[in-house]
């Protein structure tokens, strides 16, 4: 992809729009995105009549359609419109689409001006639509029913980071003479990789080299009228083989237990039930209670590594489920010079944009923060204090107190009663070997202890929390009166051991840290009352959560080893976890599902000679 003045530094481009044209232009391809005469009717004509229509996904509880060039999303929401017309209550559709150049939401309603029929539907994609950054993007539409996966940047790399199986394939990227990259052989041999025997496909283009492209990897290949004044378009079926499955795959209405009720328990429960499963949260798994506030902040790194790309990705996709909060915003202010450089150079490797992360000098810092600080850093406007109760609702689903006390395949006991499932998801933390030995493969205990302070006339002014090598927040109530929250320590620790005990000698570590960066206010509080609270963390040693089937053990998935970025973390972690059960397309870069899998670390010790 050449970079121009409309490329960001991490090398995705913005649409570059005409519409001085009777139909919308690409001033880059000049090339159409869809016809002026009749877009919707093209649409409906080459693409969904080209798959087969409603008949495509009847008798099937799940249907998945990729397609390369998301362009306006006009194929998205015709066929979104007809799946929710024709499809069954317990149907869900998967939508995956490759788009190097993304629209804005304000240029996608303006194209949508022309199809008042989808203005519902048009409403719920805008509202999702995510920051132009070059990665995968996992959006949830219609309360979990339609699932939307954007792959913002170049076709065959994206291609090639994705793990799916695909029932029918849009071929609508700008014409092969105007964009030869989205119509390669490499191209074309990832569209093959992806689908399964029977599979569809449907395009605008007749051209000879997209014909032998498509025959060469399997499909078989048929002309059909075109619409409008043009003569052809083509419609394919894939005779080759798939790749194998990785685990059984369930249908809509699966039994599936939850065990723990904390974060990673709660929002299994609600991505399961969105996905059509019959859900079972045991609020006794083991997880402690929640923190009274939690502090939900990107955390950054190189994006080429698994590490920084999921990070990355998790923050933006909980960016977009979670509720506002008390405040928006959040500043990053480490002491240390060269953290900060290396800050913004990570800020510059993402492509991140002013509306997700900015620097800001000490005074720009200061302003923000409501009190004087001593150093600039980064300022996240996306970032956000929450009470851990609002963030994640479970309706629709079954709750059980007691502990569990065995899970053995799908059979889960606690001491009144005991049931089977079609599946089991361990999120229980630091207790999940504790029930299933070997998802507790890499998993140990850390400690987290937050600190309560009492407001000052210095920390009354602050309006954002601070994060500095530990983290600070604004005044709070929390049901016994107002209070600032800092933390936090990191210790590890038995789950044996007497963990719950708020200890005093940790209360003046994140005070000693906010010294060098908020001298005021850290001094305000040094001879002050503390109170506090202490929870229980599952951590691994690459500091990646482990969200996938448990080794050896059908049936059975673990959800754990959050650390303390389980608010920032868990919602793309539980996606993952959906989708491998449901058999639906991965939500992140295979790289980074590899590197959350439960099985990494004997892979690991097994590669060591272990």
């Amino acid at each position: 992809m050449a970079e121009d003045e409309n490329t960001s530094p991490g090398g995705i481009g913005g649409a570059d729009l005409d519409w001085s044209e009777q139909a919308l232009t690409s001033r880059r391809f000049g090339d159409v995105y869809f016809s002026a005469a009749d877009g919707l009717g093209e649409t409906r004509h080459v693409f969904l009549d080209g798959i087969g229509g409603a008949d495509a996904w009847a008798g099937r509880g799940r249907f998945t359609v990729g397609e390369l060039g998301f362009g306006t999303g006009l194929n998205f929401l015709a066929l979104w419109d007809l799946w929710a017309r024709t499809a069954g209550s317990d149907g869900r559709l998967d939508f995956i689409s490759v788009e190097g150049y993304p629209l804005t939401a304000e240029d996608m309603a303006r194209a949508h001006g022309a199809f008042p029929e989808f203005d519902v539907i048009s409403r719920q994609l805008r509202a999702a639509w995510p920051d132009r950054t070059p990665e995968f993007h996992h959006l949830v539409l219609d309360g979990g029913r339609v699932r939307l996966t954007l792959l913002f940047g170049p076709a065959l790399p994206m291609l090639r980071d994705l793990r799916a199986q695909v029932d029918a394939w849009f071929l609508d990227g700008f014409a092969p003479s105007k964009n030869p990259g989205m119509w390669t052989d490499g191209v074309f041999a990832q569209v093959a990789r992806l689908s399964k025997p029977g599979t569809a496909l449907a395009t605008f283009s007749s051209a000879g080299a997209v014909r032998r492209g498509l025959a060469a990897v399997g499909f078989q290949v048929e002309k059909r009228p075109g619409f409008g004044g043009k003569r052809e378009c083509l419609r394919a079926r894939y005779n080759g083989t798939a790749e194998p499955a990785s685990a059984p795959v369930l249908a809509p209405g699966a039994s599936v237990a939850v065990i723990g009720a904390g974060i990673a328990g709660r929002v299994a429960a609600r991505s399961l039930t969105g996905a059509g499963m019959a859900v079972t949260l045991f609020a006794g798994g083991g997880a402690g209670d929640a923190p009274p506030r939690v502090l939900v902040s990107p955390r950054l790194a190189h994006p080429a590594d698994p590490y920084g790309a999921f990070m990355a990705q998790a923050f933006t996709h909980a960016a977009r489920l979670l509720p506002a909060g008390e405040n928006m915003g959040a500043l990053h202010l480490p002491p240390e010079e060269d953290t900060r450089v290396r800050d913004r150079r990570r800020l510059d490797q993402l492509g991140w944009p002013e509306a997700l992360a900015r620097p800001v000098d000490a005074d720009a810092a200061s302003d923000l923060a409501g009190v004087q600080v001593a150093n600039g850093g980064l300022y996240f406007p996306e970032a956000r204090f929450l009470d851990p109760a609002a963030c994640v609702p479970v309706d629709g689903v079954e709750v059980i107190a007691g502990r569990v006390t065995a899970v053995d395949g799908g059979r889960v006991g606690w001491p009144s009663g005991e049931r089977r499932f079609d599946a089991v998801v361990l999120a229980a933390g630091p207790w999940c070997g504790e029930l299933v030995p070997a998802a507790g493969a890499g998993l140990s205990t850390n400690r987290g202890q937050l600190t309560y302070l009492p407001p000052t006339e210095a920390s009354k002014h602050l309006r954002l929390p601070i994060s500095f090598g530990g983290h600070v927040t604004p005044q709070t109530d929390l049901g016994t009166g107002l209070a600032h929250i800092a933390g936090s320590s990191y210790a590890p620790v038995e789950i044996s051991d007497d963990w719950q005990a708020v200890k005093p000698n940790y209360h003046l570590r994140p005070l000693e840290k906010l010294a060098q960066v908020a001298l005021a206010l850290s001094d305000g509080w040094r001879a002050a009352p503390m109170g506090g609270w202490a929870g229980l963390r599952a951590v691994t040693p690459d500091h990646l959560p482990v969200a996938g089937q448990v080794c050896g053990a059908d049936g059975v998935y673990v959800l754990s080893g959050f650390g303390s970025r389980g608010y920032q973390t868990a919602f793309l972690a539980a996606d993952m976890v959906t989708a491998a059960m449901a058999g639906g397309p991965m939500p992140v870069p295979g790289r980074v599902a590899e590197a959350l899998s439960p099985g990494r670390f004997q892979e690991r010790q097994n590669r060591n000679g272990g």
